[in-house]
């Protein structure tokens, strides 16, 4: 059932066996897992059904390292999270992913990549992927089309890798459905957790204060409880939960907010030899038949040379492309798009924003032969037309504890502390771009096809001014068995905290190159096994330590009814694209 928070009458207490904060991929995913079972599953989403620029206001911040998107446009605090603006890429991890590297400090998963395969299999059918094949050759014999062929590098230097779209799924939008249905989900919206509250010695959550923006509080308790809230919120709620842990919760060995990782994608123009260079299975071409294909390093070249996981798109520019009034029309069409599938590399502003005005009208106008002329060699995509190529680095980040969030003194309307992002990389990763690109250079001469423009003399640390994230915010409550080490354990549980686990993309210890949504997935997947097995044994044997006979607790108070409201199902065009 989906409820508004907002009717919940202050200071009420609601009981619940799993809670989980946060209705993005990891929480919805969690949640269904559970649907129709004899366990009560409480799902808390700050946002609503649509996007509302009041309530994600919350995640507005400030940026003190490399530059990065404003905070509150990478993050969607509504029914869906991020998937609202997600592209669709999907690729699970590489096995060198999960794998300790010696030339990678902090690299390496406690787990195996072969834990995850059986998870991917099903996150593919919830990310609505068509095929569970990631082979070349049979994607290219699928499509059937005389374009989809794969360049002829040098194997020892570049591989091929098959990348899939979902539709994007949407998963507020695709699975509001499935929590309106089950009768053991209670989804609440506009519940926005403010605090995290723990017995005397921070080692068993007792319980969550919720805040609403019409001024109701009100306390959840719940036998699990499991953080699902997005990448910077995860470790925000855990540094401003400080009632008992002065430094956050989960905290001791100031892990918390440490290793933010991103996907640093950059773009390289390529010089063309020829017009004539079969590029369209390394673009959007194939967009519409769900596949797309990456340049990779091969391992061994990896291991030989000390680099990290990279790929990087080949993407055909036409003549007109780059005309403002194109881009103006691109904007316009895109905004009357629901899904906004056309486009999974053009980002937009938050939502709510004004997207097409009087001004993208004037250009569209002023330059409409070019326009014209542009839609339709976007349409066939012939190659005689092509002006030029793009080369988009999309590489792996190294773990760095430098690269962090940390509290602000501001807080947001609800009174918890923003955040500001110092987003640092190390040598190793401008190092990888570096000699990728120097080594699909070579072979985009070697090929004919073009050769690679020369980097710009003005660099931000040895970065060119067109550096960016993918929306990617992973690693600050990262994975490992030992807590001066990691935030979480090997089944995502709060070291030292017995009933409070974390899932998402802030537990991964590295990030590969791949987009982290079916990863993402995969985990949470992961995750509810764990939890069916916890929950499956007596009140005693849940967590690690539960509280002594004498020590003051909070006791559970019983569940407030809640009668179901009738909710309009709505969600805006999706603001901004996301790998």
């Amino acid at each position: 059932m989906l409820h508004d928070a907002r009717q919940v009458d202050a200071g009420s207490e609601l009981d619940t066996d799993i809670c989980i904060i946060g209705g993005g991929a990891a929480g919805i995913t969690l949640a269904r897992a559970f649907s129709s079972s004899p366990l009560r599953v409480t799902v808390l989403e700050a946002g609503g059904e649509a996007y509302d620029p009041v309530t994600n206001d919350a995640y507005k911040g400030r940026n003190v390292g490399l530059p990065y998107f404003t905070l509150d446009m990478c993050q969607l605090r509504f029914l869906g999270g991020n998937t609202n603006a997600w592209g669709g890429w999907c690729r699970p991890l590489d096995e060198i992913d999960f794998a300790p590297r010696p030339w990678v400090e902090s690299s390496g998963w406690p787990i195996p990549r072969d834990e995850l395969l059986p998870y991917y299999d099903m996150a593919r059918d919830i990310c609505q992927l068509k095929s569970d094949n990631f082979e070349v050759s049979r994607w290219i014999e699928h499509l059937g089309d005389e374009r989809a062929r794969v360049l002829p590098f040098d194997p020892a230097k570049i591989e091929t890798a098959i990348y899939q779209f979902s539709p994007p799924t949407r998963f507020g939008e695709a699975y509001a459905d499935d929590l309106r249905r089950s009768p053991n989900i209670t989804c609440l919206l506009h519940a926005n957790v403010v605090n995290i509250e723990t017995r005397y010695d921070a080692r068993e959550v007792t319980g969550l204060t919720v805040a609403c923006l019409n001024g109701h509080r009100f306390h959840v308790r719940a036998k699990i409880y499991v953080l699902a809230a997005g990448g910077t919120e995860n470790a925000r709620l855990l540094l401003a939960s400080r009632d008992v842990m002065p430094n956050g919760l989960g905290n001791q060995h100031d892990l918390v907010g440490r290793y933010f990782m991103e996907h640093p994608h950059t773009q390289r123009r390529i010089i063309p030899y020829t017009r004539q260079a079969d590029v369209a299975l390394y673009g959007l071409k194939f967009h519409d038949r769900h596949v797309s294909a990456r340049l990779s390093l091969p391992v061994a070249l990896q291991e030989a040379e000390g680099l990290l996981n990279y790929s990087a798109n080949i993407h055909p520019v036409y003549l007109g492309h780059k005309t403002e009034g194109w881009m103006a029309l691109r904007k316009f069409v895109l905004s009357l798009s629901r899904s906004r599938q056309r486009d999974p590399y053009l980002r937009f502003p938050p939502y709510g924003a004004k997207q097409v005005d009087a001004m993208d009208a004037f250009r569209i106008l002023r330059e409409l032969p070019a326009v014209t002329a542009a839609g339709f060699l976007q349409l066939l995509q012939p190659n005689r037309f092509i002006s030029g190529y793009i080369l988009e680095s999309k590489s792996e980040q190294a773990p760095n504890p430098d690269s962090r969030i940390l509290l602000e003194h501001e807080r947001d309307v609800f009174g918890v502390n923003r955040i500001k992002l110092d987003w640092k990389m190390l040598p190793i990763d401008r190092r990888t771009v570096v000699r990728a690109e120097e080594i699909v250079d070579a072979e985009l001469r070697r090929l004919g096809i073009g050769e690679l423009e020369p980097l710009p003399p003005e660099l931000v640390e040895g970065w060119p001014d067109n550096l960016e994230g993918g929306w990617h915010q992973l690693g600050m409550t990262r994975m490992d068995p030992d807590p001066r080490r990691g935030v979480v354990d090997t089944d995502g549980r709060l070291h030292e905290v017995g009933n409070l686990f974390v899932t998402g993309g802030s537990v991964f210890p590295t990030v590969g190159a791949a987009p982290p949504t079916l990863t993402v997935v995969s985990m949470a997947l992961r995750l509810a096994d764990h939890l069916r097995a916890v929950l499956g044994r007596t009140d005693a044997d849940i967590g690690s330590t539960r509280t002594p006979a004498a020590a003051p607790t909070l006791a559970p108070a019983p569940a407030r009814v809640l009668e179901p409201l009738e909710m309009p199902l709505h969600i805006p065009t999706a603001a901004a694209r996301m790998g």
